[in-house]
């Protein structure tokens, strides 16, 4: 008698655990905001869902919301194979030891770049953040014109809401918040006398025309707009400033002597830079006083100083050395710190060649902004 043979059973696959990508999306935003912006270019490699929530506007605002933002360091240059102006930002690469390259023969690691945006590097152009009482307000810097401000209640609100409009659009522009209220300036038709500069009240929420600076401001690519004492500063060249004066309500102008250089900030204290020397002010003996421990970077950067900036409460300097048809831009950091004696001394944390650009290019700003 033959013995029954059972028929063979179907092997049961195991049930696959579900991916991360298949996350609600506002999951993911909440998961990337945590990361350091440094690892987003691999990530972005990973699926397209992942590069198109690295270049969203939620991760951004998910980013501040958290306060996991960070202070990056942006450029702004016009290219000459280029129409419009073209944003840069200063990217590190995660996991590395940054080198001094300054002196040195062998070819710059490159652990530091300036990267264009938008990329999976730097997906966004630099915005505008204001903060006034509990809400934050935002102002697109990008090329293309645009009226539009948001703003976001800090503590009930997560969600952004157009706030209202300027009175004309604006492609770049500059922003600035002094006494609550928000003031814009330039990024429009340089003949728009009446609106090319403005202020917005939150308390009335409506725009209000300042002053007309004059022609010679509205038609040049101004440099700069910095706020000291209350008061807006914006430099039209190396040798102007234009000040504003909001109590006043009128434009003064500043004639300097002719010397190039370069200033900023840091937790109270003015720094510049000016041919072969970086130094502070000493507000006690009221004089500039030059910043111990750089002889070597004053020695090595003796051409023309592109800017300085407070970068995480450290001294950023750029400046640029020709290479054949190009420029090399050098990018190095510098830790700052008061001695007993009351001499400031300086330490150069990283120097390296971050972009090389046609020898035609134009610099035309920088910020820091949080992202």
């Amino acid at each position: 008698m033959d013995s029954e043979v059972e028929p063979p059973q179907k092997k049961k696959k195991p049930n696959s655990s579900p991916s991360f990508v298949s996350l609600p999306d506002v999951i993911l935003v909440n998961c990337l905001a945590r990361i350091p912006k440094s690892y987003y270019p691999k990530l972005s490699l990973v699926c397209k869902s992942f590069c198109s929530l690295i270049l969203s506007m939620e991760l951004y605002v998910e980013r501040l919301y958290l306060r996991r933002h960070e202070d990056v360091f942006h450029v702004c240059l016009q290219l000459p194979d280029r129409r419009l102006p073209s944003w840069f930002s200063l990217w590190t690469k995660p996991d590395q030891t940054l080198t001094n390259d300054i002196g040195k023969k062998k070819k710059s690691t490159r652990n530091t770049l300036l990267v264009p945006i938008p990329s999976s590097y730097s997906p966004r152009v630099p915005m505008f953040i204001g903060e006034i009482g509990s809400e934050l307000y935002a102002i697109s810097k990008h090329n293309s014109p645009s009226s539009v401000m948001w703003v976001r209640n800090k503590s009930t609100n997560y969600a952004w809401r157009k706030a209202p409009s300027m009175t004309v659009a604006r492609a770049n522009v500059f922003a600035c918040v002094i006494n609550g209220k928000i003031y814009v300036m330039g990024g429009c038709a340089a003949d728009e006398s009446t609106n090319w500069a403005e202020v917005f009240d939150p308390k009335t929420q409506t725009w209000e025309p300042l002053p007309d600076p004059g022609d010679e401001l509205r038609l040049s690519s101004f440099k700069s707009m910095e706020v000291i004492e209350g008061k807006i500063y914006v430099k039209k060249s190396y040798t102007m400033e234009y000040v504003y004066d909001p109590e006043e309500d009128k434009w003064d102008v500043i004639a300097r002597a002719f010397m190039i250089e370069r200033k900023c900030e840091i937790e109270n204290v003015l720094y510049r830079c000016r041919g072969k020397s970086c130094s502070w002010y000493d507000t006690k003996q009221k004089e500039w006083r030059d910043i111990k421990g750089l002889a070597t970077l004053n020695r090595y950067r003796r051409s023309y100083v592109i800017e300085v900036a407070n970068y995480c409460d450290k001294l950023l300097i750029l400046w640029e050395i020709f290479a054949k048809q190009n420029k090399n831009i050098w990018c190095a950091v510098i830790s700052l710190k008061r001695r007993k004696d009351d001499e400031i001394w300086g330490k150069v944390e990283w120097a390296s060649i971050v972009l090389t650009v046609p020898s035609s290019y134009v610099f035309l700003r920088c910020e820091v902004k949080p992202v």
